[in-house]
C-alpha cells in the first residue's frame, strides 16, 4: 500500500494513532507501509474511512484521493461533506448519539 504512509502524513496522524484506530499494533501499520503485509477488507475500509478517502485510492486503483462523499455523491455543499465523512469515522454507539442529538436540535426551536 504505497499511498498509505504518504496519505497518513499529509494528514499528520501517527502510526500509533492509527494503529489506535484500527486496533492493531504500530508495527502492523508499519507493516501495511512497507508492503510486507496487506490489510483485510475490513481494516482497509477503517483505514479509508479515517484517512477521508477511498478504498481505490489506497489500493491505487484510482488517481483521486477526494474524500469518500465526493467520490460518492458529488455533494457540493462543504459543511455537509464534512458533517458525512465525520460520521463515517464513528463507531456504532457513537452515529447513534449523533442522531439522536441533532433530532434534539433540529426541534429544539418548535
Amino acid at each position: 500500500m504505497d499511498r498509505l504512509r504518504g496519505l497518513r502524513e499529509k494528514r499528520n496522524i501517527t502510526q500509533v494513532r492509527l494503529s489506535t484506530e484500527l486496533e492493531v499494533s504500530q508495527e502492523t501499520i508499519s507493516a501495511y507501509e512497507n508492503g510486507k503485509a496487506e490489510p483485510k477488507i475490513d481494516k482497509l475500509i477503517k483505514i479509508a474511512n479515517f484517512l477521508n478517502t477511498s478504498t481505490d485510492y489506497l489500493l491505487g486503483r484510482i488517481d483521486d484521493e477526494s474524500p469518500l462523499v465526493d467520490l460518492a455523491n458529488n455533494v457540493v455543499d462543504e459543511q455537509l461533506n464534512e458533517l458525512i465523512n465525520n460520521y463515517a469515522r464513528l463507531n456504532k454507539l457513537q452515529r447513534k448519539d449523533l442522531i439522536w442529538y441533532s433530532g434534539i436540535i433540529e426541534n429544539k426551536d418548535l
